[in-house]
């Protein structure tokens, strides 16, 4: 036979569990509110972060554990997660939070936790021990809430018991959920500046979009001044000879012309290859999982595809998305001294800071080269590979140790 909480005892359970462990962590907040009165300000002093530093991160990360559990608690209410730099600073908004939060915790969250979770073990207490009272000897009575010396006082005590139960009962959620909403309202960014950090990152996205359009600007006008002008320039000066030869009556006419159509030709597969290389056609013909299985297929080291988890995203995602991929199999072909490439598109769902879910458009490639491969941002392919994930606000992540092996993996947000 399964015996069934009811839900409303699991819920005050799940409150009265938040508050122990909020009444449990006090001695960590108290010693760290200690330290920080003791260390901040001479950190400030000596005129440097360093010596706050390690305070300040244990600060940061137990105001993350608080954070969490308050979190996990007030689910009626969508959260943000702190932001990680923040903890090594002393002048940041989150530091100040996190201070005033160590504060609060110390003293009112503690006293009202320690409180409410005495309340609850008070009427478990009474209830069972103050029948008892008749084993304790004359000369030492049973003392709860006050002597028990008779039936009387017994039955006093079960009924003081029991009003401290319908307190609990009715106190522990409210507090609970008080607490877990302060901390929320208190460690959590206010509403502008979180505009305010969101500008920033769209400031930074649109100067690497711009970045990223003037590279690709410059890239296509070097491709078209080496390659299709040069080869246009050698047609008119073969066409230039053919015609003083054809006005001289000379028979080494059909030569030029030969050799001008043949120039032409190649003019035309360098046009042909700049306007691939400006937006691949087989991207909207095909899809990415095709226009990638080309790329890979163009490798000269033998590399596997994997495109099962994938799905379409906006073409300039894809776009992005071809390029980065033609970008790190190069790179790999060029410098890894692999022997062997992998690569993964697919479709990831993944949570934002605003608690809600999109789409991400990751690119994995791995190669078992010699790794040591560095983003030292002077240019380099991976540079460009940062730059062009940036413009979509895209993450890049580089897992190369010595030795090898080497793993790129770049994160586009598809937008929905």
């Amino acid at each position: 036979m399964t015996v069934t909480t009811p839900p409303a005892l699991r819920r005050r359970g799940r409150d009265l569990r938040y508050l122990a462990l909020e009444a449990v962590s006090w001695p960590a907040s108290m010693a760290l509110l200690v330290a920080s009165v003791v260390v901040l300000p001479l950190a400030v002093l000596v005129g440097g972060r360093t010596g706050g530093s390690p305070t300040l991160d244990v600060v940061h990360r137990l105001a993350l554990r608080a954070h969490a559990a308050a979190a996990r608690l007030a689910t009626d209410r969508r959260t943000t997660e702190l932001p990680e730099e923040a903890a090594a600073s002393l002048g940041a908004p989150q530091t100040r939070r996190n201070l005033w939060w160590l504060v609060l915790h110390a003293t009112v969250v503690f006293a009202l936790s320690l409180l409410l979770v005495a309340l609850s073990v008070a009427p478990v207490l009474y209830t069972l021990a103050a029948p008892w009272w008749w084993l304790f000897p004359d000369d030492v009575p049973m003392s709860l809430a006050f002597e028990i010396t008779s039936w009387q006082r017994a039955g006093a005590t079960v009924a003081l018991g029991l009003l401290y139960g319908a307190l609990a009962w009715v106190l522990v959620p409210w507090t609970s959920h008080r607490i877990a909403r302060s901390t929320l309202g208190i460690l959590e960014a206010p509403r502008s500046e979180v505009l305010a950090r969101r500008v920033d990152e769209l400031s930074v996205s649109r100067a690497a979009a711009l970045d990223a359009h003037a590279a690709e600007l410059r890239r296509i006008e070097r491709e078209l001044h080496d390659g299709a002008q040069n080869r246009l320039v050698s047609v008119v000066m073969m066409l230039g000879m053919a015609r003083r030869a054809l006005e001289s009556g000379a028979t080494n006419a059909l030569p030029l012309l030969e050799q001008a159509q043949d120039a032409a030709g190649d003019a035309l597969s360098g046009l042909r290859t700049a306007v691939h290389d400006i937006y691949p056609p087989v991207l909207d013909e095909l899809g990415l999982g095709d226009a990638a299985s080309s790329l890979t297929s163009r490798s000269t080291i033998p590399c596997t595809l994997d495109v099962s988890g994938l799905r379409r995203a906006p073409a300039a995602v894809e776009s992005a998305a071809y390029f980065v991929l033609a970008e790190a199999l190069t790179n790999a072909m060029k410098h890894s001294g692999a022997s062997r490439i992998d690569v993964a598109l697919r479709t990831e769902r993944v949570d934002t800071e605003q608690g809600e879910a999109e789409q991400v458009l990751v690119v994995e490639v791995r190669d078992d080269g010699h790794g040591g491969a560095v983003d030292d941002g002077t240019g380099s392919g991976l540079t460009g590979i940062r730059r062009r994930a940036a413009a979509f606000e895209g993450d890049l992540v580089l897992i190369s140790p010595a030795g090898g092996p080497t793993m790129v993996r770049v994160e586009l947000p598809c937008g929905f």
